[in-house]
């Protein structure tokens, strides 16, 4: 450098840690938080608000239907609800739209989503139209299907009939009800679960299918030791969402069967619902919402465990995790 050429300086930026805080800084923080505050307020009363009251609600004796005062009956409101053989019922007709629709839709959305990742024209269309039953409101779909499933007028039985077979009372047999509704809530579910398995499939990169067809591995193996365990993340994903939104199916349950016959199609959704806006035992209800959230939190936390220790068995010995 001459020694005639002065020397210029750069200023340090102005909002680099540690330098104060300028007044044109702070009023933007503060428009920041007047424009956010709102729905930060109306985001935590919505949420912590209903929390605070099934709290207090599940500990307390609380019945709208007869006028006496709220008292405490501590863990009252769980021995009834745990004990009561509706419970139990309930139960296991949660369980099993968890454990047999939740995979039924997992089988369709991975065939749909293979098929579509093979696809080098027209992806984006099919894409579209399959997506179609998810963006349905759940209420439109049940009187949608409960139209097309009726026993008298519907088209479904008058096509069977047109074939030369008997019709059916889908949702008001007690074989039937609930396998009916189930395929229903797939049907309107499996575009979720195909979309998040199409986009793990496309992270998949391409030079791994090279190197497995380069070892002459058969689609079925590669398959079996390449495509699932790079999937399993996302289908664990896929499989919890669908799981906990198992326990909250009430549209298309309550239009197209209300938890019949009898209570062969009602969930512990149904049952907390029942308990609340039909028996007005609001201390029963939410005692029954928080052993549901209990149950939810365990098969999560489960998953999460599951998809860990698959991480790690991944992760080669001495790379820093």
């Amino acid at each position: 450098m001459t020694s005639g050429t002065p020397t210029v300086r750069r200023s340090a930026p102005a909002d680099r840690v540690g330098t104060p805080s300028t007044p044109v800084r702070v009023a933007k923080d503060r428009t920041g938080w007047l424009l956010i505050g709102p729905a930060l307020v109306f985001l935590t009363v919505m949420a912590i608000g209903p929390l605070l009251f099934v709290l207090y609600g599940a500990f307390t004796r609380y019945t709208l239907a007869i006028p006496t005062p709220v008292t405490f009956n501590g863990l009252d409101n769980f021995n009834k609800v745990l004990g009561s053989s509706r419970f139990r019922s309930d139960l296991k007709v949660t369980a099993l739209f968890g454990l047999v629709s939740v995979p039924l839709q997992i089988l369709v959305g991975l065939a749909l989503a293979m098929l579509l990742n093979r696809l080098r024209w027209g992806r984006q269309i099919f894409v579209t139209l399959l997506l179609l039953p998810m963006i349905v409101a759940p209420i439109v779909v049940g009187f949608a299907w409960d139209l097309f499933l009726n026993p008298i007028y519907g088209p479904l039985n008058s096509a069977l009939e047109g074939l030369g077979l008997s019709g059916h009372n889908w949702t008001g047999s007690a074989a039937l009800a609930l396998p009916t509704v189930m395929f229903v809530d797939s049907w309107q579910w499996f575009p979720f679960v195909m979309i998040i398995l199409l986009a793990g499939l496309q992270a998949i990169p391409p030079r791994i299918y090279e190197a497995a067809r380069v070892d002459g591995s058969s689609w079925t193996q590669t398959f079996r030791n390449v495509t699932l365990p790079l999937l399993l993340p996302y289908i664990l994903v896929a499989f919890v969402l669908r799981f906990i939104d198992s326990f909250k199916i009430f549209d298309v349950l309550y239009i197209l069967t209300k938890g019949g016959p009898g209570t062969r199609t009602e969930n512990l959704g149904y049952y907390t619902y029942s308990l609340g806006f039909t028996q007005f035992d609001i201390g029963q209800a939410a005692a029954l919402s928080l052993i549901q959230l209990f149950i939810v939190t365990v098969v999560t936390a489960v998953a999460i465990a599951v998809l860990r220790r698959r991480r790690l068995q991944q992760t080669p010995r001495g790379a820093t995790r």
